[in-house]
């Protein structure tokens, strides 16, 4: 008996230490003012979840208030810094839908394409998230190429395509490996058309030109070994690509 007391005991001061780390409902000023102010300050000092209360009671009880699209905004930046992306992006989705007037519309589809691109998994899984990011990020610089963050969605986007291409190379290998060359060009040739400048381009462009090599179709293979020379950094398959060169320009 006194064990099962000590159990119930151990589990209650469990679930207040587990309630405590949530945070309590903070209780909403009368005031717009006020409301924004007291969500402002516990946004500041890391505490999102009373922040999100904050906000979400300000839009409630003050719809219409000309600093609506401000606390939307920041009730998306608190889940998204408490790193609840998928209710971070649908917080922004809504700013974008309900504020389009809005001077955070630029900054809600960028942290879109964020929250997409965090989420995203490893490159053997998936990608669906990864290229809802990509989608995102395309459409921010489409709408805002002047942004100051156009830059940072670049080099998203740069990332991104590394990593769509490195999935299809793993598979375009597999393909390659197991002499099945008409399947293994399917994907190589989705990674060169579509996701350029990185170094699984590079390889599925060596790959590509040994199948060409290999068919005696030497002017194409010439040209494919030639991109991968073309290729800023530094890979090991650059020095078999020029041992090839040699090799195919003397016939």
């Amino acid at each position: 008996m006194q064990d099962v007391k000590l159990r119930l005991i151990a589990a209650h001061m469990v679930l207040i230490g587990v309630l405590g780390c949530a945070g309590s409902i903070p209780k909403i000023p009368d005031t717009p003012e006020a409301g924004l102010a007291k969500g402002d300050s516990y946004f500041q000092r890391g505490k999102y979840f009373e922040a999100q209360e904050l906000y979400k009671g300000f839009l409630s009880r003050f719809p219409g208030h000309d600093r609506s699209d401000y606390a939307q905004f920041q009730l998306a930046e608190s889940y998204f810094r408490n790193e609840e992306y998928p209710l971070a992006a649908a917080e922004y989705q809504v700013l974008m839908s309900n504020y389009g007037y809005s001077e955070y519309v630029d900054d809600a589809l960028f942290q879109i394409g964020v929250c997409f691109w965090l989420e995203s998994p490893r490159p053997e899984r998936d990608q669906q998230k990864t290229a809802d990011a990509l989608s995102r990020f395309e459409q921010f610089l489409q709408i805002f190429p002047g942004s100051p963050l156009a830059e940072q969605a670049k080099g998203r986007i740069a990332e991104i395509h590394a990593k769509l291409a490195e999935k299809a190379f793993h598979t375009g290998y597999f393909y390659y490996r197991r002499n099945k060359p008409q399947a293994a060009l399917i994907y190589f040739d989705r990674i060169i058309a579509n996701h350029p400048n990185n170094e699984y381009w590079a390889r599925a462009v060596y790959y590509k030109a040994l199948i060409l090599e290999s068919r005696g179709d030497i002017e194409e293979a010439i040209r494919h070994f030639s991109q991968v020379l073309s290729y800023p950094d530094e890979l090991a398959i650059k020095g078999d690509a020029r041992d090839h060169l040699k090799v195919l320009r003397k016939y």
